[in-house]
């Protein structure tokens, strides 16, 4: 029966910790990217929820989400509302149109203020229907 050498016996425990060094780069690597992806869907939740607020609300006079609905200490919801911009000239100021306004909603990190996603969604605003039919 043939034994191993020395140089055998090393060269094959090189070998071997070279791939096990592959396999927990591999891992560790696989594991950041994980936590990035976690955390992109967790903000990317936080958005979806501060906006189905703002949708489903439709005030423009109340832009503060209630603690209730966004109970994330981390992170804030921020919220603007203007004239929608860039439409055609043949559909601005039309008779018995309502008017459609840009809201555009920002999920901000409250530790440092910096802006982590926004979504920005044309609508409708009802609302000035309604206040024109009451004043009528």
């Amino acid at each position: 029966m043939r034994k191993f050498t020395l140089i055998e016996a090393v060269v094959s425990l090189v070998i071997l910790s070279l791939a096990l060094a592959g396999m927990l780069r591999l891992l560790t690597h696989s594991q950041s990217r994980i936590n990035a992806a976690e955390e992109k869907w967790r903000e990317m939740h936080m958005l979806t929820q501060g906006a189905e607020y703002f949708l489903l609300t439709g005030s423009e006079n109340d832009l503060n989400v209630p603690d209730e609905v966004f109970p994330y200490e981390d992170h804030r919801i921020d919220c603007s509302v203007s004239d929608a911009e860039g439409l055609p000239e043949e559909l601005v100021d039309q008779d018995n149109q309502l008017p459609l306004k840009k809201w555009e909603i920002r999920l901000l990190r409250t530790s440092d203020n910096s802006e982590r996603m926004k979504v920005i969604i044309d609508r409708f605003d009802y609302q000035s229907m309604e206040s024109e039919n009451a004043a009528e």
